[in-house]
């Protein structure tokens, strides 16, 4: 596998599964090819992570605060029962240094917001050094006109969680989740908004999208699928065959907005059932242990960060490398559930195979 240059664009051959990647520094656009000589095969997966999940932050200074618990927020990583050390800047480095010419981006998250981390400026600094573009999620909460320099200086786009509702009147009831927003878009950093949608805020989705009442200037939003990990709740899952979701995907499919729109790959069962306006080659379906991998603050390989919880598929990177847990057994069983999990082959044609973390199964119903 190789890294090249070329223009604005870089280009990643992976030998191993023989396919081509070219990817934009600038935007974060990604194309990735068939199987050369394969058309319309899809790569299995790649040789190393395209993308690094990092979770460097072990606590949560807003949860502390019952911010929160307020919102309505239902956190995965559980932050509120967590208070482990924040990583480290040297362990930070030596996974910037394996991962060199090999991976194009870095997702800064954690149990809490990466831009409180006491080393924030320097990790920012560090992963463009080694030519990796970092961008990160954050509430928003708390946020500094200093973090805000740093992310637009540094970052190839920021995701701020949206822990705003709105009123009965369509008044925002968290102002400094929509000022965070706009203090981001004035500096000119890439802003997106991670919007949960669940049974609970469904229904909200379908409005703000009617109306036009998603802040103004953003980039995208991205719709996350809500999911009974961590605090999550079984009954607040979205179905299929939700009324109410099916017209959020009708009005996806058939609306145009002044912003973009992405899901999380967990949606991408249900997109492509429900949404044909949308090209086939934009989606991807679950990049888990196969173009993606998690590292929590102690050095915890996962194939997805919503096992941080349960720790299924924990793979320690204290004494072995991040090549070692990519192609270890624990990864290379995840990857087998996913494939091989769906016996029904007409399913399989949406759903791509079942989450190993039993997690999405009604989304493909």
């Amino acid at each position: 596998m190789g890294k090249i240059v070329f223009g604005k664009m870089i280009i990643y051959k992976d030998k191993k599964y023989n396919f081509i990647e070219y990817f934009n520094p600038q935007n974060g656009f990604l194309i990735r090819s068939d199987v050369i000589g394969k058309k319309g095969i899809n790569p299995i997966q790649r040789s190393y992570p395209e993308l690094l999940d990092i979770g460097i932050m072990g606590q949560c200074h807003i949860s502390q605060l019952g911010i929160c618990k307020r919102a309505g927020v239902d956190c995965y990583q559980q932050a509120l029962l967590k208070k482990t050390p924040n990583m480290s800047l040297e362990n930070y480095k030596k996974i910037l240094i394996e991962s060199q010419e090999k991976t194009f981006q870095i997702a800064l998250g954690g149990a809490g917001d990466p831009n409180k981390h006491e080393k924030f400026a320097e990790i920012l600094k560090l992963t463009r050094k080694y030519n990796i573009v970092p961008n990160l999620t954050t509430s928003g909460i708390l946020l500094t006109d200093n973090e805000t320099k740093l992310i637009k200086t540094y970052c190839g786009a920021c995701a701020v969680s949206f822990y705003s509702r709105l009123d009965s009147c369509n008044n925002e009831t968290n102002r400094e989740t929509i000022n965070a927003i706009n203090k981001l878009i004035k500096v000119g950093c890439p802003t997106n908004i991670h919007f949960v949608i669940s049974k609970d805020t469904i229904e909200e989705a379908i409005t703000r999208l009617e109306n036009n009442l998603f802040p103004k200037g953003i980039n995208a939003i991205i719709f996350i699928l809500y999911k009974a990990a961590g605090f999550g709740q079984t009954d607040k899952i979205l179905n299929f065959n939700n009324k109410y979701f099916q017209k959020f995907l009708d009005i996806v499919n058939n609306r145009k907005f002044d912003f973009q729109i992405g899901f999380d790959t967990c949606c991408t069962p249900a997109v492509l059932k429900g949404c044909p306006n949308i090209p086939l080659e934009s989606l991807d379906f679950c990049e888990a242990a196969r173009f993606s991998m998690y590292i929590d603050s102690e050095m915890n390989a996962y194939p997805c960060s919503f096992d941080c919880s349960n720790k299924r598929w924990l793979v320690s990177l204290k004494d072995i490398s991040i090549q070692e847990a990519w192609d270890s057994k624990i990864f290379s069983e995840f990857k087998n559930h996913y494939f091989k999990s769906c016996l029904n082959e007409s399913c399989k044609k949406y759903c791509g195979g079942r989450c190993a973390l039993e997690l999405c199964q009604g989304i493909c119903k």
